[in-house]
C-alpha cells in the first residue's frame, strides 16, 4: 500500500481504478482522545438487500464499535501509528480483523480540525472480488469517545441518523460506485447537527467523492 501524505493530492488513479474520498466534519474540534472511524460493506449488488455497517451502543459490545454487515474499515485513532488505518475483518462476526495498510492520501489532524478526511483505492476494501465487479457500497460514519468490550460500561457516540430518535439509530447509506459526489444533502440531511452531546463527535457533514 501506499504511504499517506502531509499535503492533499492533484493526482489521477493507479492501479486499483476507482478513488474514493470520504470525509467527516464535526460541529466541534476532533478530539484526540476520541476514535473515528468509517465501516464499509462493498456489494456486487447495485441495491443490496442486506443490513449496512450500523452502530454499537450498548453492552453486549462485540467489537465496541460497528454491527451489521461490513467487510472493512478506516480508524482514525490518535494512539495508533500511523493514525490513519484500514482494516478488514476475518469473519461476519466482526469480532476479529487486522490492519492491512493506509489510506493513499490523508488529511492530517491537528489543534482546531474538525474533518476526517482520507482516500483509497476500491481494490483496499475490495477482498477476494474483482473491484470491476462492485456495483455499491454500504457504510456508515461512526464515532466515539471509548471503543468498550466486555458487558458493561457505556459509551458517548454519534453515526449516521438521528441518534435521538430510536428508529434512526441503525441507518447507514448506499453509494453506488459510479464516479459522482454523494453527500449529507443528496441523502436529505440524514445526519443532523445535535444529536450527539459532545461537539467532538458530533457529524454535521459528510461526503463520498467517487473519481476515476
Amino acid at each position: 500500500m501506499g504511504g499517506s501524505c502531509a499535503q492533499w493530492p492533484t493526482g489521477g488513479g493507479g492501479a486499483g481504478g476507482l478513488r474514493l474520498t470520504f470525509s467527516m466534519t464535526m460541529s466541534g474540534d476532533i478530539n484526540p482522545n476520541y476514535v473515528y472511524f468509517v465501516a464499509f460493506n462493498p456489494s456486487v449488488d447495485e441495491i443490496p438487500t442486506v443490513q449496512g455497517p450500523i452502530p454499537v451502543i450498548s453492552p453486549p459490545w462485540g467489537n465496541g464499535f460497528v454491527s451489521g454487515n461490513a467487510t472493512h474499515f478506516m480508524r482514525w485513532d490518535d494512539f495508533q501509528s500511523p493514525k490513519y488505518q484500514i482494516y478488514a475483518f476475518l469473519n461476519t462476526t466482526l469480532l476479529d480483523f487486522f490492519a492491512i495498510g493506509v489510506p493513499i492520501n490523508e488529511l492530517p489532524i491537528g489543534p482546531g480540525s474538525r474533518e476526517i478526511r482520507f482516500e483509497i483505492e476500491l481494490d483496499q476494501i475490495a477482498g477476494t472480488t474483482a473491484p470491476e465487479d462492485l456495483k455499491s457500497i454500504q457504510l456508515n460514519f461512526l464515532t466515539m469517545n471509548v471503543v468498550p468490550q466486555g458487558s458493561a460500561g457505556s459509551k458517548v457516540w454519534d453515526a449516521l441518523g438521528n441518534g435521538s430518535v430510536p428508529s434512526e439509530i441503525n441507518d447507514f447509506v448506499t453509494i453506488p460506485l459510479r464516479v459522482g459526489i454523494y453527500n449529507n444533502a443528496t441523502f436529505q440531511f440524514r445526519e443532523p447537527n445535535g444529536d450527539c452531546i459532545d461537539p467532538g463527535l458530533d457529524i454535521v457533514d459528510w461526503q463520498v467523492e467517487i473519481r476515476n
